[in-house]
């Protein structure tokens, strides 16, 4: 719902307050689908407009701090620049946004595939981030000739009648009223009465508006939710995170989704190792049970092995050749005085059929046995498995996916230029979407993160002067700058993960990994390290931290 007309009006209404006045010095992208504005002032130096021209998932979104990667960034309209912000708009019928410079403005289209971001400068020259798809001059005039407002535009509903109207219905008529809102107003809604029904769907209206806004994973509907916490479904959920803005509550569905997209493909690696290991235990104990209910053998092979050794005047040599040669010979049995057929294998000797069938008796007493031993443990290991099915079943939160899989040792696959080991033992946490850190949850993982995982220009962080876990942050660009507040950040989960981590504040070491090194003989989680720097920092996770692996 954040993408609805309603809820961009509201962004529009925020970003009123916070950008006209301020100056655009640089428009550049480093990520897919990202456009970032630097407009920092003397109180936000760093700040910058983030938007987001993904179909799927469109946005705003502020940071005070962010700093341009000094590699793989991209620079847009620099030709316009810089430029100072007078307001920002949206057309009172689309989802147009339009950012308006003193001598340009900034249209944000969301129209599925064809979003896109365009600047048109007084005399009709354009730009776009992205190639346009459709008809340039029809997209540009459509953009120049919308009606825009930079306030709340509020549909006019008093002359319509909606006495059993339906969505689709209402759609054709009011095209920005998406269908949760529709639900809601209906849900409210408790006679046949127009005038209720159009109450409520005003009501529904404004409170898009003006609520607080819950932000949560619906797990039966497998399906993120960005709703007024007024609304009768915000309600029903007690694990809803409120936010007071739109701008703050984007920030916390970001946040959201990168979790539970991890939710979602552990459910699945876990959902699909069940299904296997069960189809095949199914089939293994199927077979064991026919085998089983067949009975042994064992007596039978023992019995014709003692006829035969009865009988071994029978096995002429003779038998086996010529014309006598036999495959098979028909011996009355002297307990039961019935006639039995022993096949015989005429390629070796007399006395090797004898022992064949005595070694067959032993052979089946021994195969008997471990089919029922086999039987009994595999029956075991499948009723395990649908206990621990239940516990999935029954598993909502990141944690307990995570102790499913863990007692099921379920390997994680493999990524490129990444070892097994590398990608099991630690936990894994992203800051501000952007900057992995990755712990070590033992002093074995410890020494595999220090010295195996991490590359010479990540740094390294530990709690100084007590135990606690290895740290380490990504660098993928050793050329970028770090941000001090993404330092502390980090140096905050490393006294977190330590014996300091009750303690108001703790001292965190860190350097370069490249100074952290291990001579022969130390203990595990044992290092040496250099050049080594020292932060005081409150132990704790960051609010701008997402969990990816626990």
């Amino acid at each position: 719902m954040f993408r609805n007309y309603f809820y961009i009006n509201r962004a529009v209404t925020e970003l009123n307050n916070i950008l006209p006045g301020l100056r655009i010095d640089e428009i550049f992208t480093q990520d897919k689908n990202k456009l970032y504005f630097a407009i920092g002032n003397k109180e936000f130096p760093y700040r910058h407009l983030i938007i987001s021209t993904d179909q799927n998932i469109p946005y705003f979104q502020i940071k005070n701090e962010h700093y341009k990667a000094k590699k793989n960034s991209a620079s847009f309209f620099n030709n316009l620049l810089p430029d100072e912000i007078i307001n920002v708009e949206i057309a009172e019928n689309d989802r147009i946004i339009r950012i308006n410079l003193k001598s340009a403005g900034v249209y944000f289209t969301i129209r599925g595939r064809d979003t896109n971001i365009i600047i048109i400068n007084s005399d009709r020259n354009y730009e776009s981030f992205k190639k346009i798809l459709c008809n340039e001059e029809e997209i540009i005039n459509d953009l120049l000739n919308s009606t825009y407002s930079a306030n709340a535009v509020i549909p006019d509903l008093s002359e319509f009648g909606f006495s059993g109207l339906q969505y689709p219905e209402l759609r054709k008529l009011f095209s920005r009223i998406p269908k949760d809102m529709f639900i809601e107003a209906k849900a409210r809604t408790h006679s046949d009465s127009n005038e209720e029904f159009k109450n409520n769907l005003y009501a529904v209206i404004l409170e898009v508006f003006s609520e607080n806004i819950s932000v949560f994973y619906d797990e039966a509907e497998n399906k993120m939710f960005f709703l007024p916490a007024s609304f009768l479904k915000s309600k029903e959920n007690n694990k809803a995170e409120r936010a007071e803005n739109y701008l703050n509550a984007i920030n916390k569905y970001i946040s959201l989704k990168y979790k539970n997209e991890s939710s979602s493909s552990i459910r699945d690696e876990i959902s699909k190792y069940l299904d296997k290991e069960l189809y095949k235990l199914s089939g293994k104990l199927n077979s064991l049970r026919k085998r089983i209910d067949e009975g042994s053998k064992e007596e039978i092979y023992k019995n014709f092995g003692n006829l035969l050794l009865t009988n071994i005047h029978l096995l002429d040599e003779s038998l086996f050749k010529g014309e006598n040669r036999k495959d098979e010979l028909v011996l009355n049995d002297y307990e039961t005085g019935n006639d039995i057929t022993v096949k015989l294998n005429t390629k070796i000797q007399p006395k090797q059929n004898i022992d064949y069938y005595f070694d067959k008796s032993r052979d089946e007493r021994i195969n008997y046995s471990k089919s029922i031993e086999l039987f009994e443990e595999s029956e075991k290991s499948y009723n395990y498995l649908l206990k621990i099915k239940t516990e999935f079943e029954k598993s909502s939160t990141l944690d307990e996916l995570n102790a499913v899989k863990s007692k099921l040792k379920i390997k994680t696959d493999k990524q490129p230029g990444k070892k097994m080991e590398d990608q099991i033992k630690f936990r894994h946490y992203l800051i501000e979407d952007k900057y992995h850190v990755y712990i070590g949850r033992d002093s074995k993982s410890n020494d595999l993160l220090s010295t195996k995982f991490a590359k010479q220009n990540d740094y390294w962080f530990h709690a100084r002067g007590l135990p606690g876990s290895h740290v380490i942050l990504r660098v993928d660009n050793s050329k970028e700058v770090v941000p001090k507040n993404v330092i502390k950040d980090v140096a905050s989960i490393a006294a977190f993960f330590s014996k300091a981590k009750t303690a108001g504040t703790a001292p965190v070491a860190y350097t370069f990994a490249k100074f952290v090194y291990k001579k022969k003989g130390m203990e595990p989680g044992q290092v040496i390290v250099q050049k080594e720097k020292v932060i005081l920092v409150k132990p704790g996770i960051p609010a701008n931290c997402a969990v990816l692996e626990d």
